[in-house]
């Protein structure tokens, strides 16, 4: 549980990055840019790692995000990077990163007791 809230700032510094890269690309602009995939599948690793880390008892106060998914997705990008579908990628870069970094926003902005400790 010590570092906790640092893997939690982790997350949303991988998740804005993932953002960023593939900012202002068409879905078939990020499906011919393998630079971009790499580096978006790279902060996607980096997520889900970083959420993976945290303790169990951190996860169960947080139960809103969606620790499973973000563990599960960088096991596959890890272990089975062959079967990467780089569809579900762009999904999961337009669609579920946005409130993901909305939530974890939000979370980090509350100490323990409900006010902001940053």
């Amino acid at each position: 549980m010590f570092r906790d809230r640092e893997y939690l700032a982790d997350m949303l510094d991988a998740a804005r990055l993932a953002l960023s890269f593939a900012e202002g690309k068409t879905r078939d602009q990020f499906l011919a840019d393998i630079q971009c995939q790499d580096a978006v599948i790279r902060r996607l690793v980096i997520l889900g790692e970083a959420a993976r880390r945290t303790s169990p008892a951190f996860r169960a106060g947080l139960s809103q995000l969606p620790w499973k998914r973000l563990i599960a997705m960088r096991n596959v990008m890890v272990h089975e990077y062959e079967d990467i579908d780089l569809g579900i990628v762009w999904d999961t870069v337009k669609n579920d990163l946005p409130p993901l970094v909305a939530d974890l926003e939000k979370a980090l902005s509350l100490g323990p007791f409900g006010v902001s400790d940053l």
